[in-house]
């Protein structure tokens, strides 16, 4: 990728915007930011729906810690994230029906396997579904969907992200290659209860693959869309009453929703994503903060939880609350909230001001950037 002038992320040099070591990329000499994850005040959004950052940043948001510099562009242009999507309540059928024609309970490895849903102790097994592993598979579920969808009146997929139309014009479903992996299809859920997305989760580990999610997208294809990063909301139903917990992921969240049934809890798409959201669910209520462990030693993944923090403390002086935040920890030797509840750890909670004493010096020198009066 180096002979282009891009080159790829790595654990050495992960991501400057969603602190993550696989899918994003940089420019070679390291003045643009390409990132996979999140378009979240982004300097523009690529066709692909990648959020593109610019170092010459004049604007507040997260804060690329470039080191060089580049000369401005004067002339940015917004990108569209993809076509307008679908209306919330047809998404949230076609993704239902989705889900009933191929359920999770049909595929062993989702059910039994490493990090499936059984090991997670999932109670409602009826929520998650198994995308077809073959092109073939997946135009046959399509063809069921259509008819089942034209009873209840859908008669297109316009809008919903991960259909597009082959060059014969008929709706196809995610990517045009065969997948050798097990997938698990998780809905993303808003609060008004409806199916917003999916993403995909690859059940298996494969060397030098990048990652184990991705979203239901199909932002490259002829009339197709990406998601965007929404929100998940693990009990929406419920009534936001609650202090809210925000963690990373809607399979944490539920795990971490029924652990701790007196909390709201929210999952997004990573630590740099949907942090507006989750500051206008939590308003006027307390917030506590569940990302992976690794945000003390992460220096990406701290100034991603200190930009949160920061966007917290603004929206709290412009509505006039003072409900507390904390960040929550655990076990150092587990990565997540969703793993430390499962085994019995005990969670801690810190404040804003204790969590900086335990952070790093990089994760520290990052997190003040955002946080420069704290």
């Amino acid at each position: 990728m180096a002979g282009t002038g891009y080159r790829r992320v790595s654990k050495k040099h992960p991501c400057g915007i969603c602190g993550k070591p696989d899918w994003c990329s940089t420019t070679a000499t390291d003045t643009i930011a390409f990132c996979a994850r999140s378009t979240w005040n982004a300097d523009r959004v690529s066709r692909y729906g990648w959020g593109v950052y610019y170092k010459d940043r004049s604007r507040s948001g997260v804060d690329v810690n470039f080191k060089r510099t580049v000369k401005s562009f004067s002339k940015r242009k917004r990108a569209q994230l993809s076509k307008p999507l679908a209306p919330p309540a047809i998404r949230d059928t076609v993704y239902r029906r989705l889900i009933e024609l191929s359920p999770a309970l049909s595929n062993r490895e989702i059910l039994y396997g490493r990090g499936g849903l059984l090991e997670r102790g999932t109670q409602d097994l009826s929520r998650y579904g198994s995308l077809p592993r073959s092109v073939n598979e997946r135009r046959v579920l399509v063809v069921r969907l259509v008819e089942a969808l034209a009873k209840e009146g859908v008669n297109s997929f316009d809008g919903i992200p991960g259909f597009w139309r082959s060059a014969n014009g008929r709706w196809r479903l995610w990517s045009g290659q065969n997948s050798y992996d097990d997938l698990m299809l998780i809905p993303f859920i808003g609060s008004d209860g409806l199916i917003q997305a999916c993403q995909i989760r690859f059940m298996r580990y494969i060397p030098n693959r990048s990652g184990r999610y991705v979203w239901l997208s199909s932002l490259k294809e002829k009339d197709g869309c990406g998601p965007g990063a929404p929100l998940h909301h693990a009990d929406s139903c419920s009534g936001l009453d609650r202090p809210v917990l925000v963690t990373e992921g809607a399979l944490k969240a539920a795990t971490a929703q029924r652990f701790l049934s007196d909390r709201y809890v929210v999952g997004n798409s990573g630590v740099a994503t949907s942090h507006r959201e989750i500051v206008e669910t939590a308003c006027s209520k307390p917030l506590e903060i569940a990302f992976d462990n690794d945000n003390f030693t992460n220096p990406h993944v701290a100034r991603a939880l200190a930009a949160l923090l920061r966007l917290r403390l603004s929206d709290q002086k412009s509505f006039n609350y003072e409900d507390k935040v904390q960040i929550l920890t655990w076990n150092g030797s587990i990565k997540g909230i969703d793993e430390a509840l499962l085994s019995g750890h005990r969670l801690v909670s810190l404040t804003v001001v204790e969590w900086l004493k335990e952070l790093s010096p990089e994760c520290l020198e990052q997190a003040k950037q955002q946080l420069p009066d704290a």
